[in-house]
């Protein structure tokens, strides 16, 4: 079996396979479209003979954490044809792709996953999930006074990005998109109208895309920067009660529209979504401690057992001649550097509890009652200080 690059006069194949896994069919138009956006140095495939066995897809993005942009590596369109699947196709190619991600400086990795536990094995971990509320009309939200005024838009970047990237920050994972990406994806997955809050001021303050179709209002996105704009967009979905019985919306985790409403008794459906796991923790550890100072040293014990060379102890430490934190890193046991007994100082954790936590995915308490975190509470007490406080959220799809 041979692993490498996709060809371009593969792509159709490569189309074909995933319409075969996935379960969907790609109208000539659809096909034509996909064909323009392939990049085939971005998949890895299994070949034999000429013949296309398997392929994972790994497409470069950067998402916010803690404020800042990390470059990530989106895993999609993992497939693999009945006859060479339970092979250890997938498992060669997920390694061959972390190793690539690691040379591409891309420190940490999201994918939408098949199956968390076949995921798990390999590092990721849950930190999304997909939240759908359904509010029937007469339980909408009463009209409340606002600034400003809603204004129906055209489905470009420029009329909506300038919002989204503030809300973006203001969370860990979401993704910064590019205008490629808002015209690639977002505009071509969440099909419909787009309209956007402006308040008192003249400001764009939040903005909706949403579809109106057989009584039924689907919000695909709803951002807000404030409550004048929540209110705002609020009053515009009301305003649609003469021609819907009911609005489906896809929110954010932390949305609170249901505790807002007067009768919060609605169907809400919380559906695993994505994984993630950190690629490279000494890089990663870098540059997020790079603006951040410590009272005193910070060790962590990382057992990752898929990425070898994230294995080892890490202790962070006051940069004293400078602004931020220097990692000290000591590798595993393949190198020799491995501590025989339990470590005496420090917290211990595998990659996927350390990738959780340093999106916030998941509460620290929670990791340390369940055993996820390990270590006396005063060192566990030191890394929770120095997690990001931000909570995660995604709200796009590869």
């Amino acid at each position: 079996m041979e692993f490498r690059k996709l060809r371009k006069e593969e792509i159709d194949r490569s189309i074909e396979m995933s319409e075969f896994a996935f379960q969907y069919e790609l109208t000539d138009e659809e096909r034509e479209e996909r064909r323009k956006w392939v990049v085939p140095e971005e998949t890895l495939v299994a070949a034999e003979n000429g013949e296309l066995f398997s392929k994972v897809t790994t497409m470069p993005f950067h998402v916010y954490i803690d404020g800042r942009a990390y470059s990530m590596g989106g895993v999609s369109g993992v497939a693999t044809w009945p006859e060479k699947r339970r092979a250890g196709l997938v498992r060669t190619m997920l390694a061959m792709s972390l190793e690539e991600m690691k040379r591409n400086g891309q420190l940490v990795s999201f994918l939408h996953p098949f199956s968390v536990p076949f995921y798990r094995k390999f590092g990721w971990e849950m930190f999304a999930w997909k939240r759908t509320v359904t509010i029937p009309r007469e339980k909408l939200p009463r009209r409340k006074t606002a600034s400003g005024h809603v204004q129906r838009q055209k489905n470009e970047p420029a009329a909506f990005a300038s919002v989204y990237d503030e809300w973006a920050s203001r969370y860990n994972a979401t993704m910064k998109r590019t205008n490629d990406w808002w015209e690639r994806s977002i505009f071509k997955r969440k099909k419909g109208h787009g309209a956007v809050y402006i308040n008192g001021e003249g400001e764009k303050r939040g903005y909706i895309i949403y579809s109106v179709k057989e009584e039924t209002m689907k919000v695909k996105e709803l951002i807000y920067l404030d409550a004048d704009a929540r209110k705002g967009l609020w009053n515009f979905i009301s305003n649609h009660d003469s021609m819907i019985d009911e609005v489906e919306l896809t929110l954010p985790g932390d949305d609170s529209t249901v505790l807002m409403l007067d009768d919060p008794d609605v169907e809400q459906t919380i559906t695993p979504y994505f994984m993630a796991r950190i690629v490279d923790v000494k890089r990663f550890l870098e540059m997020y401690f790079s603006d951040k100072s410590l009272s005193a040293p910070l060790f962590l014990h990382i057992e990752d057992s898929f990425c070898s060379w994230n294995n080892g102890t890490y202790i962070i430490r006051d940069n004293k001649e400078g602004f931020g934190s220097i990692i000290d890193y000591y590798g595993g046991a393949e190198s020799g550097a491995a501590c025989a007994h339990p470590p005496k100082r420090g917290v211990s954790m595998d990659i996927q509890t350390l990738s959780a936590a340093m999106l916030n995915a998941h509460p620290a308490d929670l990791l340390y009652e369940e055993e996820r975190i390990t270590g006396s509470g005063d060192d566990f007490q030191s890394f929770k200080s120095a997690l990001p406080k931000r909570p995660a959220c995604f709200y796009d799809f590869f």
